[in-house]
This record gives C-alpha cells, sequence and structure tokens, in this order.
C-alpha cells in the first residue's frame, strides 16, 4: 500500500494505491466507509474511464442510443439510458456463412457458460443450429453438410455420420 496526493472525490480523504488481480489502482484509505477505487495506467497515474463508443442502434425497450462498452466478459451493447434501462445485447461475431438449417440467419460466433467458443445461428430460438468448430463456408463433397476447421488444422464435414476429412490450409 502506498500514499500518493490523490485526494477521494467521494469523502476527502487520500487515495492510497494497492494492487489487485487486474494490476494496481487507486483506493479510498476510508475503506470500508468508503469504497471508491480509480484504476491506474502502467506509469502509475489515474487512468481515466474508457469513453463509451456511440452506435447506431436504438434501445427497443425505451428508444434511447444504443453504446458499446466494455466489460469483464468482452465488448457489449448497453442502453446509454443506464440505470433506468438495463438493456444489453452481445456484440455478433458473424462468420459470413449462412445458416443451412433455416436458410435465413448467418453462423455467429458465441461464448458458453464455461468460456468456450462455439458457433451457432444468430436467428436463435428459432433456429437452434450449433457448432463447436468455426465453419468455413464450404459444403461437403460427399453430403453436401457445412464443412468445419477443427483444433489441428483439419478439414471435416459437420454431419456426424459422414466420414469425410482433409489436411487444412496453413
Amino acid at each position: 500500500m502506498t500514499e500518493n496526493n490523490e485526494i477521494c472525490p467521494k469523502c476527502g480523504s487520500t487515495m492510497n494505491i494497492k494492487e489487485g488481480r487486474f494490476g494496481q489502482f487507486f483506493a479510498c484509505s476510508g475503506y470500508p466507509d468508503c469504497k471508491t477505487t480509480k484504476p491506474l495506467n502502467d506509469n502509475g497515474n489515474f487512468n481515466k474511464p474508457p469513453a463509451v463508443k456511440p452506435t447506431n442502434e436504438k434501445c427497443e425497450k425505451c428508444g434511447s442510443a444504443m453504446v458499446e462498452k466494455n466489460g469483464r466478459y468482452g465488448p457489449f451493447i448497453a442502453c446509454s439510458g443506464y440505470p433506468d434501462c438495463r438493456n444489453i445485447k452481445n456484440i455478433e461475431q458473424s462468420t459470413g456463412v449462412a445458416c443451412p438449417k433455416c436458410k435465413q440467419g448467418d453462423i455467429v460466433a458465441k461464448r458458453s457458460r464455461q468460456g468456450r467458443i462455439f458457433y451457432s445461428c444468430n436467428k436463435y430460438p428459432e433456429c437452434k443450429f450449433a457448432l463447436w468448430q468455426k465453419p468455413t463456408g464450404e459444403k461437403c463433397s460427399d453430403c453436401n453438410s457445412l464443412l468445419t476447421i477443427t483444433a489441428n488444422n483439419k478439414i471435416r464435414c459437420s454431419n456426424k455420420a459422414c466420414k469425410f476429412s482433409q489436411a487444412g490450409e496453413k
């Protein structure tokens, strides 16, 4: 714990530099009565919170503008009317591959509860098509299903009954 000339904006006490799991930060010396903290950059200076990036989207719940924010699980889109409106959406990472099941949606990368990446149709819950491996966008020559890239860089058919496999591109 190191003292600094930084003053707490809420209670007026001095701020101390502490070490946390994400690096150093300022913490109020009036803890536990005051729980104010401020992020620090690598130089030991006060790090201003990142500015929110505006998007062209409107909130479906309240009509306010949606903004891009960065959180503990990565970037997301949130309503600018927070805390009155708590509407949030994940930023979809499109693969550019059309869904073979519903033919209307696109395959997007998503994250499971355990943090593992999977690929599914963006029309969920109407379409429940999902894959664990990234789709290439090409069709299997044997069964006409989607081809996927495995972890060891092999190209395989997404149809479990089909045994098509070939070496991937490097």
